[in-house]
């Protein structure tokens, strides 16, 4: 049974909404200074209650706030049934004053709590790392209700630790940790990282790839699970009973095994699965993973896949312990593959297919029974999840409508999810899995949809290169009339293998842009997920091709359809792939009066050779560019080809410590640009990667680019458009 279950996300009437009477406009300090849950939500043993990280930014204050919460699920009120019992906060400026620090007087200000994990129903444990020493300790706070003690120290590790988990069955706590190839303990790791702060020199030294990823260069570390025992001593408390183990150190011949993925028990607490590469020269232009098992009485790990294919993940073991299911993609170098569903039975060690004919790509599994699983998955504009019958491979929507995050199991019949809209940021939910009902948990920024206003989406179709349905969503502005004309925000997504979902995002905030007074359109061109396997294949190769000329064909039919839109004030945005669209756009169109390139690809060749992932170009472009004909294909496609072209006025943003799509390629635009004529602006973050993620950060890009698209789309053009050049994004006070 499904139900639309959209109404829960709203705290006013549809009507209130759409007259905008009882709210102000959505800002960029509204966005950054929400309240947010960072990382994992922790469930007691026996589903009673949650325990989570909220966190706030404050721009008067410029600090970054950390709360750690305990809730009851049966509370009335989730603020009146949650109780702090961590709270900390630091300054987020680059250099902060020498004197910072924590507020030793107060228990719950000393620790920047993170990690939360339950070791009883009443014994909640937690994370926190010495920012100076880098050891990280596991606290415990006890209680029930409203009251909780002070933390105190279960475990102390020399080095970071990461993905802490609590099997309250056999009383193994679990870890990540980052170790040196070869050492048998943790101390071994933290001698040698001292032994590396007194060299004299800085050099690293590679002879493999890769030599860095994403944000950061590759050490010599691999993050290897470990286990320790505890259990209660004379005073009650949870202490170790021995020191950490490594439990996969002598899986490969050279130790050199690295958990990829988040890891899970068994139910008995005695094995644990997790997903890692095997030892090799192809990590860079190869994808492919096992599902590993490992013992937490050994040191060796085996994989149940060892016929490997593409990328392995989402183990999950069902409750008897017998079997587990996982995700398994098919090509070994192809990341957005479609993920087919396996089950392996761990007594005769057979796997079946599930649902082999289902063409969607789901993201995660749980169990909800002996013959049922539950999957989340991308279809149409939607984060959705299901029950897949295991025998019949029939699926079952649960949640059809916006968007599920997480998912965890708190009964037989309840989940605990995080969901949300693109009008109502995330919060947790409670999700019946037989009937679909769904009841608030949390409502972490209330004020949002009352005293602010939230354009609500709405689907939009129209016809593609190949007759193709590309489907989006269109915002409105606030007060919207249609009598009035409006500019266009055109935003294009990355990925390019990723979708425009109906959920809540703190980067590409379509409500920001439809604040700002332009009608927002988000379209899910070819290479986007949520569609059939067959339509997300559609790019490769054609990165300029269909998916550049459905953005054109559905920008024509979007403009007949919508008349209050301004075809004379037309920007595009994009991220990425989208960056890459926007270059691609200004060698081939005029018809924009601004474009905003965030780390976007300049040269297709010259990024093979600077990015990480070789897997990625030499699946999208059909080779690698030394190989004559994929060369073509890499030079047909590459957006330095037009730059002669260039002409439409364009922000430029790129960050250092972006790896995917090196700074290079941002500067090597805005020289294009610049050297040409075209009027451009530089964003350059020095401290960011792909993404921008911290608030101040973001609040700047925010203003840089409403500044920049509000400037090229005047209500009125002069002759010399010298009033362009200095109109400001100024936000409203009130509708």
């Amino acid at each position: 049974m499904t139900r639309l279950f959209g109404d829960a996300l709203r705290s006013l009437p549809a009507a209130a909404y759409a007259l905008g009477t009882l709210a102000r406009p959505f800002t960029p300090e509204d966005l950054v200074q929400t309240n947010r849950l960072s990382g994992h939500v922790a469930v007691s043993p026996s589903g009673a209650s949650i325990a989570y990280v909220q966190t706030h930014y404050s721009i008067e204050k410029k600090r970054q706030y950390s709360q750690l919460f305990v809730q009851a699920l049966d509370a009335r009120d989730h603020l009146d049934g949650r109780v702090m019992v961590a709270d900390f906060s630091k300054d987020s400026r680059p250099n902060p004053p020498l004197s910072e620090s924590a507020d030793e007087t107060d228990a719950k200000k000393r620790f920047e709590a993170s990690q939360p994990v339950w070791l009883t129903d009443e014994c909640l444990g937690f994370v926190a790392t010495n920012a100076k020493t880098r050891q990280a300790t596991v606290y415990s706070v006890h209680g029930s209700g409203k009251h909780w003690s002070k933390p105190q120290a279960v475990f102390t590790s020399p080095v970071p630790i990461s993905d802490v988990q609590y099997s309250p069955v056999s009383g193994i706590l679990a870890f990540t940790a980052g170790v040196y190839n070869g050492t048998t303990t943790l101390k071994e790791t933290a001698d040698l990282d001292l032994e590396e702060q007194e060299r004299a020199d800085t050099a690293q030294v590679y002879d493999e790839l890769w030599v860095r990823h994403w944000d950061s260069f590759v050490t010599p570390k691999l993050a290897q699970i470990h286990v320790l025992q505890l259990a209660a001593g004379s005073d009650g408390l949870l202490k170790p009973k021995n020191e950490p183990r490594n439990i996969i150190k002598d899986t490969a011949g050279d130790g050199r095994v690295e958990a990829s993925d988040s890891f899970v028990f068994s139910p008995d607490g005695r094995q644990i699965a997790f997903v890692a590469k095997r030892p090799g020269s192809d990590y860079a232009w190869r994808t492919t993973s096992y599902v590993y098992v490992a013992d937490v009485d050994g040191t060796a790990a085996t994989p149940i896949n060892p016929e490997g294919g593409g990328a392995s993940s989402s183990p999950a073991f069902s409750s008897d312990g017998s079997r587990i299911a996982y995700l398994q993609m098919a090509a070994p170098t192809y990341e957005a593959d479609r993920n087919q569903i396996k089950v392996f039975s761990i007594e005769d060690k057979s796997t079946i297919d599930v649902a082999a004919d289902w063409d969607r790509s789901p993201s995660e599994l749980l169990w909800a029974g002996d013959s049922t699983l539950l999957a989340t998955y991308t279809d149409y504009g939607r984060n959705k999840l299901a029950k897949v019958d295991i025998a019949s491979g029939t699926i079952t929507p649960v949640a059809e409508e916006h968007s599920v995050g997480s998912a965890q199991r708190l009964s037989d019949d309840k989940l605990l999810i995080s969901y949300s809209a693109f009008d109502s940021p995330t919060d947790l939910y409670t999700l019946s899995i037989d009937h679909g009902d769904i009841s608030r948990v949390t409502q972490l920024n209330p004020e949002l949809g009352s005293s602010v206003f939230l354009s609500p989406a709405e689907d939009v179709e129209f016809v593609g290169t190949d007759g193709d349905a590309i489907h989006g969503f269109l915002l409105r502005p606030p007060n919207f009339d249609p009598a009035k004309k409006y500019p266009l925000a055109y935003v294009i997504h990355g990925g390019p293998q990723s979708s425009f979902a109906d959920s809540w995002s703190t980067r590409w905030n379509l409500n920001i842009f439809a604040a700002a007074g332009f009608v927002t359109v988000a379209m899910d061109f070819e290479g986007s997920t949520g569609y059939g396997q067959n339509f997300t294949d559609a790019i490769r190769n054609q990165w300029g091709g269909k998916p550049y000329r459905s953005l054109m064909l559905s920008l024509d039919q979007l403009l007949a359809a919508h008349p209050y839109i301004d075809s004379e004030r037309l920007a595009a945005l994009g991220a990425s792939y989208g960056g890459y669209q926007i270059n691609w756009i200004n060698g081939h169109s005029t018809r924009f009066k601004a474009l905003v390139n965030h780390d976007g690809m300049f040269s297709t060749i010259s990024t093979y050779y600077s990015t990480e992932e070789l897997y990625f170009p030499e699946t999208e472009f059909e080779g690698a560019p030394f190989d004559p004909k994929a060369r073509e294909n890499y030079e047909r496609w590459s957006p330095e080809r037009y730059v002669q072209n260039w002409k439409t006025p364009t922000l430029v943003i790129h960050s250092e410590r972006d790896y995917r799509l090196v700074v290079s390629e941002g500067l090597s635009t805005f020289t294009a640009l610049r050297r040409q004529g075209v009027p451009a602006k530089l964003l350059y973050y020095p401290d960011e990667n792909h993404w921008v993620l911290k608030p101040a950060n973001s609040l700047r890009w925010h203003q840089e680019v409403l500044d920049w698209i509000t400037r090229w789309t005047p209500e009125e053009q002069t002759a010399d458009d010298s009033s362009s050049n200095t109109r400001k994004f100024v936000v409203q006070n009130e509708l």
